[in-house]
């Protein structure tokens, strides 16, 4: 009888004590943190439009033996120069009969039409994209240097040369180039359907509330020395707040240095030129 009462007080105090460890379980779980979001978020609304951003690691471009690039003689010859109402600019036109789609290069600080033509050519040639790419009248884009009628004129003089699609205009803009690519999207300076900017922005400040605002896409290295992942977050949201689906990627390990990662970089913008077209 004693060995009977010791046997089952045993087993009540065994059933206790794994009812404990479940309620403590319990309770740990409950207070666990949740699980951290993923690194893409899904189109956060900060106003009339969307924030997206990712990182993009397949991107990041290897490590040149040297910071240096000059046009070839190839691209020189392949892009005749051209000046409409005051402006110089360089194509890049594909044969063929049927109405193309237009993208419009703004190259950055000391640079000319002819480094954003190169880094463009392989889309241009492969997917039958007229390329045109505006010069500044400085070594940087200053207020006036494109302004609605020269754009205007830029197209027209370009469709004497080719049937244009005047619904699939793009911009696509480097550095100081980027910056005035997300000016002249915002403010409607243009026929943009689209723009894409690499290292480069504005200031969160100067951007405008506009209620058909074009989507947007900014790639930034996260060692570029020029431009900060902060800053961009910022002008990011900015953007988004004034009416932009907004889409910031950053590149692991990429700098400010366009000229390795540009004909890759110019293959992924042109695929999410073509998605902003066909969604689905």
């Amino acid at each position: 009888m004693r060995l009977s009462r010791i046997i089952l007080g045993g087993l009540f105090g065994c059933g206790f004590a794994l009812v404990a460890v479940a309620a403590l379980m319990l309770i740990d779980m409950r207070r666990a943190p949740a699980p951290e979001p993923p690194a893409a978020t899904a189109g956060e609304p900060l106003g009339p439009g969307t924030l997206i951003e990712r990182k993009r690691g397949l991107l990041t471009p290897a490590i040149p033996p040297q910071y240096h690039y000059a046009p070839s003689a190839e691209i020189t010859r392949a892009s005749p120069r051209h000046r409409t109402a005051g402006l110089t600019w360089r194509s890049l036109v594909p044969p063929g009969d049927a109405p193309a789609p237009v993208v419009v290069l703004l190259h950055g600080a000391g640079r000319d039409g002819l480094s954003m033509l190169e880094m463009w050519q392989r889309v241009g040639r492969t997917r039958s994209v007229v390329l045109i790419a505006p010069e500044a009248a400085g070594q940087t884009w200053a207020a006036g240097d494109l302004d609605a009628g020269r754009i205007a004129a830029m197209l027209d003089a370009v469709a004497g040369m080719r049937a244009i699609d005047r619904g699939r205009v793009y911009l696509f803009g480097h550095s100081d180039g980027a910056r005035l690519a997300a000016l002249l999207l915002n403010r409607g300076i243009g026929p943009w359907r689209a723009a894409a900017l690499h290292a480069g922005y504005g200031p969160a400040g100067r951007y405008r509330r506009n209620p058909s605002a074009g989507p947007l896409r900014l790639y930034l290295g996260e060692r570029d020395h020029i431009f900060s992942v902060e800053g961009a977050r910022a002008s990011a949201a900015a953007l988004a707040a004034a009416g932009h689906d907004t889409e910031l990627h950053l590149i692991p390990g990429h700098t400010h240095w366009f000229y390795e990662i540009g004909p890759e970089l110019a293959a992924d913008a042109w695929r999410w030129f073509e998605q902003v077209d066909d969604p689905s």
